[in-house]
């Protein structure tokens, strides 16, 4: 890790822990990366360099030999610099005693107490790399333009809170931000923007503790949305917590030109979490005793609620019951205040609705059907006696335009015997019920629609071929 001392303001190459301070800031017009000119009279000249200058001499005030800044410590020019920064990026916050905070479009004499106040409408705040560096550092200090000091994250916790939607224990208390549901921490990413596309969901992994290969392509929709999926994939497999299933199209949230068409169980943009700051997680243990009571089916001992990888998607025993086209299912998570119950936060169901999702069956298996809003079901509704616990596919990929399609009346036919089977296998006896158990049928049907793509794509690919030798 490299470290500017503030003193001589050269690089030094620190293996050890030191303490150390960091910077944060929006980039202004001009200002670029200086790592291989530090240490010259020349780089003193750049746009931006006071910041740097200001930095060193607010370091040494709080008895500080070093601080870090990216436009110093991170060569831009250098892909394996740049990606180490991106994925070190929040421990590196964590890690720093202070965190300066430069807002160049912020008066001195600004009161950000007021409603329209400079501090709430600044760029800074509408960054995407803003949240990491918000929520990791234990104490964060604001300045204005000349340098004025406005005030702490801790003195503004409430102002901050109202800007970002961030819950004001995670500002106060940093080690407690992994304990939050992940539909409330993707909350707080809403209304971000980046230069790349790419970094609105790079700029994430540290609120999950996890980390992506940093891979960037034209920035566009699709590309992001790629990004996002992968990165929802690694939370499923490092966090156990349905709350990343609970997501919908708010008002404003582009979708595609067909809404009704499948999605797969997983969100195609953090967006869709915009308005779920109040989604809180259920303890597995707690959520496992509830289902035992209520959802347990007779011939089941006990009810299995682990949602692990499958194949090409998820397979997960949740509480469901059937609709017109497909089913209404209960994640372990529910809509209420965050409850902190000394360990992480949690729904209080005294208080608080279940998350129901809905569901469409289809040849890749069960998939979330787009909705404008998030359903609940109160935990005292009737309606929960006409859940019951099952067994279900969920895709967790949407379906790639470029790949080719399943032709309709193959289409038709899979999804009929499937949703024969699934509405005849709870009445069965219990000798056939293991063996459908144990035969995983939904993965003969995944293996031939795979076949039946590959099939249409060759003779496709013959046709089109024919046409252009004649």
């Amino acid at each position: 890790m490299y470290l500017l001392n503030a003193e001589t303001q050269h690089l030094e190459d620190v293996h050890e822990q030191r303490p150390y301070a960091i910077l944060s800031h929006a980039w202004q017009n001009g200002e670029r990366d200086y790592c291989q000119q530090i240490g010259t009279k020349s780089v003193r000249l750049e746009p931006g360099y006071e910041k740097v200058e200001m930095c060193c001499r607010l370091a040494q005030q709080d008895g500080l030999d070093y601080v870090w800044i990216d436009t110093c410590c991170a060569d831009a020019n250098s892909t394996g610099a740049h990606s180490e920064t991106r994925m070190s990026a929040y421990t590196w916050f964590r890690n720093a005693q202070v965190c300066y905070t430069y807002l160049n479009d912020v008066d001195g004499d600004e009161d950000p107490n007021e409603r329209r106040s400079q501090f709430r409408e600044s760029r800074w705040f509408k960054r995407s790399w803003t949240l990491q560096e918000l929520l990791a550092p234990k104490h964060v200090v604001f300045f204005a333009k000349d340098w004025t000091m406005i005030g702490t994250k801790a003195g503004l916790s409430s102002v901050i809170s109202a800007i970002t939607g961030i819950h004001k224990d995670a500002l106060a208390y940093p080690e407690r931000v992994p304990h939050f549901s992940v539909a409330t921490r993707l909350s707080w990413a809403k209304g971000r923007t980046s230069t790349k596309g790419e970094d609105k969901v790079y700029a994430l992994m540290g609120l999950f503790g996890v980390n992506l290969p940093i891979v960037y392509d034209d920035g566009q929709k699709e590309a992001v949305r790629k990004t996002f999926l992968r990165l929802q994939n690694k939370i499923i497999e490092t966090i156990d917590d349905q709350s990343i299933f609970a997501w919908y199209l708010a008002t404003g949230v582009p979708v595609s030109s067909e809404p009704s068409s499948p999605a797969g169980i997983l969100a195609g943009t953090h967006d869709c979490f915009a308005t779920c700051g109040d989604v809180q997680k259920i303890p597995y243990d707690l959520w496992s005793e509830y289902c035992a009571e209520r959802f347990r089916p007779k011939n089941s001992v006990q009810p299995q609620l682990d949602v692990g990888p499958s194949g090409k998607g998820l397979q997960a025993t949740l509480p469901v019951r059937q609709r017109e086209r497909g089913l209404d299912a209960l994640l372990a998570c529910a809509r209420g205040p965050a409850v902190w119950n000394g360990i992480e936060y949690v729904a209080d169901l005294s208080k608080a609705s279940l998350v129901c999702v809905r569901l469409q069956q289809s040849y890749r298996g069960y998939e979330r059907a787009y909705e404008s809003c998030l359903d609940t079901v109160s935990t005292n509704d009737n309606d929960l006696q006409k859940f019951s616990l099952h067994d279900i596919h969920l895709c967790t990929s949407q379906s790639s335009p470029d790949v080719g399609s399943v032709p309709a009346y193959l289409e038709w036919l899979v999804n009929g015997l499937l949703y024969i089977i699934s509405h005849v296998i709870p009445y069965v006896p219990n000798w056939l019920r293991l063996f459908y158990d144990l035969f995983p049928f939904h993965q003969l049907w995944l293996v031939t629609n795979t076949f039946i793509l590959n099939v249409t794509m060759l003779l496709g690919m013959g046709r089109r071929k024919t046409r252009k030798n004649q």
